[in-house]
């Protein structure tokens, strides 16, 4: 008999005690989508408190993007909401790109946030400078958008064919392209009298940018 009493206790204190902690549990009001004012309206009329962050978004400015505790969740009341709300798209000022070097400036548009688009190369005789830009400097864009760059190059040379020259006329040949003289490698021998061009690196025929190094080997008399 005892037992059964304190049952039937324990069942009405839960049965007073129940309807209270739902009268302060409630679903958290979906707000995502809602301009920051209508969320804060709507936050409060559930007798939730809010706070705002702002992030740059596609979204239009000043709507809620992200909310915490999501919408639909269990909360007491008076819990903290949470609000994400965009600050729209960011704007970036372009800079000045022209006269760097193709890899400083790929640089350069990678640390503002936005992306490289296309890269033309001109053959001005620079070695990779940037020439022009697309936008241009000064231009606002999106963070994310493309710049398109074009880059001055050394010209393109075509290699003169050197092997049975002297070697002082394969030095001429060589400069008169546009290119450079690099190493001389030596081969005594007693079949000439004079240095005579056997091998080249690069080959003949082949083309190299302006300014390249040509490698030669020589015969040379003992």
């Amino acid at each position: 008999m005892v037992h059964k009493l304190t049952a039937i206790i324990c069942l009405l204190c839960l049965l007073m005690v129940v309807p209270t902690w739902a009268d302060n549990v409630q679903r958290v009001p979906s707000v995502t989508g809602l301009t920051v004012n209508q969320a804060l309206e709507e936050i409060a009329k559930e007798k939730y408190a809010a706070s705002v962050e702002y992030e740059y978004a596609t979204v239009a400015p000043g709507v809620v993007i992200a909310q915490t505790p999501d919408g639909g969740i269990l909360a007491p009341s008076g819990q903290e909401v949470r609000l994400i709300v965009s600050k729209g798209l960011k704007l970036v000022e372009l800079p000045n790109l022209i006269g760097l070097s193709g890899a400083d400036a790929i640089d350069k548009v990678k640390s503002l946030g936005l992306r490289i688009g296309s890269i033309t190369e001109v053959q001005t005789g620079d070695r990779f400078v940037v020439k022009d830009q697309d936008p241009a400097e000064g231009s606002l864009t999106v963070e994310g958008d493309v710049v398109n760059l074009t880059v001055g190059i050394p010209k393109l040379v075509r290699v003169p064919a050197l092997i049975g020259l002297t070697l002082e006329n394969a030095q001429n040949a060589i400069t008169s392209a546009g290119l450079k003289v690099g190493q001389i490698t030596r081969t005594a021998t007693s079949n000439t009298q004079v240095e005579i061009v056997k091998a080249q690196s690069p080959r003949s025929g082949v083309f190299r940018y302006e300014g390249t190094v040509i490698n030669i080997e020589v015969w040379s008399p003992k």
